[in-house]
C-alpha cells in the first residue's frame, strides 16, 4: 500500500468494506439492507502531499430494488474536512440536499452523482426535460421534433470529464436516433471541436464532432458504430495489428491547424516526474527508475530531429473502434503536433501494458509489436528511424506506463513495473544499434 503522511486515512479510503457501509449511510439508499451493497473502486488519482480523489461505485441488490450510485471521494488532511466542506459549499449554494458532505473518518468530502465540483452542468445534461429542450436548440436533430430523451453515462472521470450516450426519440416519424456528448470541466471542447472538424474530411472513420455548446461546456458527437478494441482481439484476429499500424499511419498524415503540441521536452518532464513520484510513494522502486531514466536523458542527446505529425496522444487500444473491416479512432481530446515516433511508441507500451495484464509473457507480445511497427512503416509518410522509436518505447514504458500505474494506484499493473522496467532498459540497449535483425523493432 502506498503511503501519504498528507492522508493518514487513505488505507481505509481505499478499503471497500470499511466505504462500502459509510456510503450506503450517506446516500441513503432506502430498501437495501447493509449485506446486500457492493462496494467498488474505480479510478484513482494520486499526487502525493497534494490530493487524492477515488470513484466509487455502489451496486445495491435486494428485491425488487436494484440500484447503481456513483460517488466521488476527494481526502482532507485530517481536522480540516468541515473547512473544506464550508468553502465547497460556499462556492456552489445551488447544491440540492445531499449532493455534498463530508466524513470525520475518514477524512474526506463526498460528492454523490450527478454533481461534481467542476462539472457543474452534469446535473442538467442528465434531467430529460432539460436536456431534451438543449438537444432542440443546438438543432441536433434537424427538422424533427424531439419527444423524450433517455441518458446512459458510458465514462465519468471525476472533476474532468463525462460521456453521455443519449437515445432521442423523434416526433415526425417512428425513429429513434443515437447522439453523444462529452461534457468538460472547461473550454478545452471547443479546440477538440475545432481539431474534429479538421479531421472529419481526411481521417474517414472515427469520432464525428456534430457542435460545441459554450454555456454547458459539452462537445456533441455523433454515432460511429462499432466498438472498441481489447487484448483478446489482438489474441484472436489475424492481422489486427497491422490494420491498427495503417490506422495509426494515417492519422500521421492528416493535416491540422492547432496551437497544442507535444515536444521532446514533454517527454523528458515526464521521466523525471516518474522518478520523483517513485520516490513519494514506491521508494523500493525509486533507485531503478532513476538510473533507468538517467541512462535515456544521456541517449537523448543523440536522436535525431523528430518530423512533426498530427498525433492523437492518447493511443491505446480502448481508443480504436472496429466495426466489421473498418478501423478508426475515437476520443480526440488530445490531439496534437508533435513527433509521430512519440505517438507510436506510447502505443507499442499499451500493448505491453494489456499483454502482461493479460497474462501473456512479454515474448507472446512481441511478434504484434513487429507487425504492428512493419505495417506503420509500409503505409507512413513520415520517415522511421528505428533506433529513434527504440529510444521512445524505452521512454514511454516509463513515463507513461509506469507513472500511471503508480498515480492510478493500480496494483495489477504495478505488478508488473520490473517487467515495464526490464522491457524499457532492453530497448534503450538496442536503440544504441543502428539497425535490427531483419530491421525490426524489437
Amino acid at each position: 500500500m502506498t503511503l501519504d503522511p498528507h492522508f493518514p486515512q487513505m488505507a481505509d479510503a481505499l478499503n471497500p468494506a470499511v466505504m462500502g457501509p459509510l456510503l450506503r449511510w450517506v446516500l441513503n439508499m432506502p430498501g437495501i439492507t447493509p449485506g446486500h451493497v457492493e462496494c467498488c473502486i474505480g479510478e484513482k488519482r494520486h499526487k502525493p502531499g497534494k490530493s487524492l480523489v477515488i470513484a466509487y461505485r455502489l451496486n445495491a441488490q435486494s428485491d425488487p430494488i436494484h440500484q447503481s450510485r456513483y460517488v466521488t471521494g476527494r481526502l482532507c488532511p485530517p481536522g480540516t474536512e468541515g473547512r473544506e466542506f464550508e468553502w465547497a459549499l460556499s462556492k456552489r449554494p445551488d447544491l440540492a440536499a445531499g449532493a455534498l458532505t463530508f466524513l470525520h473518518e475518514p477524512a474526506m468530502l463526498i460528492w454523490a452523482f450527478p454533481y461534481d465540483p467542476k462539472l457543474i452542468h452534469l446535473p442538467a445534461l442528465l434531467a430529460a426535460e432539460s436536456i431534451k429542450n438543449r438537444i432542440g436548440e443546438q438543432d441536433l436533430t434537424g427538422d424533427d421534433r424531439v419527444l423524450a430523451v433517455e441518458s446512459d453515462v458510458l465514462h465519468y472521470l471525476a472533476e474532468r470529464s463525462c460521456m453521455i450516450r443519449y437515445r432521442v426519440s423523434l416526433g415526425g416519424a417512428d425513429e429513434t436516433r443515437l447522439l453523444y456528448a462529452k461534457n468538460y470541466a472547461d473550454d478545452s471542447g471547443r479546440d477538440v471541436f475545432a481539431v474534429m472538424q479538421q479531421l472529419s474530411s481526411q481521417f474517414a472513420w472515427g469520432a464525428k464532432a456534430l457542435a460545441y455548446d459554450l454555456q454547458t461546456r459539452t462537445l456533441w458527437q455523433a454515432h460511429v458504430p462499432g466498438r472498441t478494441l481489447c487484448w483478446a482481439d489482438l489474441q484472436t484476429a489475424e492481422a489486427l495489428a497491422e490494420r491498427i499500424g495503417q490506422c495509426a499511419a494515417a492519422f500521421h498524415a492528416c493535416k491540422i491547424d492547432t496551437a497544442q503540441r507535444f515536444n521532446q521536452s514533454d517527454v523528458t518532464e515526464g521521466l523525471l516526474a516518474t522518478v520523483r513520484l517513485a520516490e513519494q510513494t514506491r521508494p523500493e522502486l525509486a533507485e531503478r527508475i532513476e538510473s533507468a531514466v538517467a541512462a535515456l536523458l544521456v541517449d537523448e542527446l543523440n536522436l535525431p530531429k523528430p518530423a512533426v505529425a498530427t498525433l492523437h496522444h492518447d493511443l491505446k487500444l480502448n481508443n480504436f473502434l472496429v466495426d466489421g473491416d473498418k478501423l478508426g479512432l475515437i476520443d480526440m481530446d488530445c490531439v496534437c503536433l508533435g513527433d509521430p515516433m512519440a505517438d507510436l511508441a506510447s502505443l507499442i507500451g499499451n500493448f505491453y501494458l494489456h499483454g502482461l495484464r493479460e497474462g501473456d509473457s512479454v515474448e507472446q507480445v512481441h511478434p504484434l509489436v513487429k507487425q504492428l511497427v512493419r505495417s506503420y512503416m509500409a503505409h507512413s509518410v513520415h520517415a522511421l528511424s528505428l533506433p529513434a522509436l527504440r529510444w521512445q518505447v524505452a521512454a514511454a514504458l516509463i513515463h507513461e506506463v509506469t507513472r500511471r500505474s503508480l498515480r492510478q494506484m493500480d496494483d495489477l499493473r504495478i505488478a508488473h513495473i520490473q517487467s515495464y522496467l526490464a522491457l524499457s532498459e532492453n530497448y534503450l540497449a538496442l536503440s544504441r544499434h543502428p539497425t535490427g535483425f531483419n530491421d525490426v523493432l524489437i
